[in-house]
Formats: C-alpha cells, structure tokens, sequence
C-alpha cells in the first residue's frame, strides 16, 4: 500500500528527468544536423517543408527540456548542493554576460542561426566579431546561462546542466557542425565566410 502513496516522480527522478531531456534534446539535434548535411535528410523527406519540419522538431525536444528545467527550479532539486547566499548577485553578472554573447552570436549569424538555418541555405558563416574571440559562442552563452542559474539559486546541482550543456553542445554539437560546414564549404555548397 505504501507504494501506492508514492509520488509517481519523486525530487531526485526530476532531477535525472530534466538532465536527461537536455542530453536528448542535443542528441536529437547533433543527429537532425547530421542527417541533414550528410545525407540531405530532411530535403528528401520533407521537401520544401525541410526548414519548418526541423524547426518543429527542434521546438519540441527543446521546449521539452527547458520545460522540465523550469519545473525542476520550481520544485527544488533533489539532491541540493547549497552554497552561500552571496554568489545570488554575481548570478546576475553571468546572466548579463550570457545575454551579450548571445545577442552578439545572433547578430554575426542572424536568428535564422537558432534552428540550424544555415543547413537549409538560410544562414551565413561568420569569423569576425564575436567569432573571433569565441568559436562557438551561442553554445557557451548556454553554458553561462546554467552557471548563472546555479549561482541565482546558490545551488551547485545546476552545475550537472552546465556540465551537460558543455560536453554536449561545446564538445559534441559544435563539432558536429564545424564538421558539416567545413565539408560544405569544400563541396562549394555553403556561403563563403563572413569576413566582418
């Protein structure tokens, strides 16, 4: 009977839950780009709706993520690695950083760059400006982000996003797509770089 009184997902389940859908949300990604590139996937299945299935699919398994990490900020992670009321402001700094470089991203490769535009020929290339202190800096503002949201909520657990946005974006993603652009750019089928 006492099973019977048990949350369905518990605080610690959550946890797991919410790092597992940003792990899968850039699996699904890394493998969408791959796909695309190496094989013109989403060209040959959905022809002129190529774009606008990607983005579909991307809104999903990143709404879904970031969902699950609003619901887990929310209900307090399980377990919780305090650290001391003072790093709340500085939260704040690296949230502002993260916005910049950001916005900075956005602006050398425009917002079709969200949702991999320039593997559907509605993107650019970019070496300059933000580029060209940063290889990939839309994938470290995210990693800021979860630095930031675990010295606002002074807790160390969000490191584990941190450290999965890092591995999976900055280590796997990034070089999916450098990978893809370099082969592009070979084949003559990308834009040249931006030279800004």
């Amino acid at each position: 009977m006492a099973y019977l009184a048990r949350d369905p997902v518990g605080d610690e389940e959550m946890l797991w839950i919410a790092l597992a859908a940003l792990a899968g949300a850039i699996a699904v990604n890394c493998v969408a780009v791959w796909a695309q590139r190496r094989h013109r996937f989403h060209d040959r299945v959905f022809g002129r709706w190529a774009w606008p299935a990607h983005i579909a699919l991307l809104v999903v398994v990143w709404g879904a993520a970031v969902a699950l990490v609003a619901v887990l900020v929310v209900v307090g992670p399980e377990p919780s690695w305090p650290l001391p009321a003072w790093v709340r402001p500085l939260g704040l700094v690296v949230s502002v950083s993260a916005s910049v470089v950001f916005g900075l991203a956005i602006r050398a490769l425009g917002a079709q760059a969200l949702f991999n535009g320039n593997f559907f020929g509605r993107g650019r290339l970019a070496e300059g400006g933000i580029y060209a202190v940063l290889a990939d800096p839309m994938y470290v503002a995210y990693t800021l982000s979860f630095v930031s949201l675990t010295l606002r909520q002074a807790d160390a657990v969000y490191l584990l996003f941190a450290l999965v946005s890092l591995v999976g974006l900055q280590g796997v993603e990034a070089r999916v797509e450098r990978f893809d652009v370099a082969a592009a750019i070979a084949a003559g089928s990308a834009p040249a770089p931006d030279q800004r």
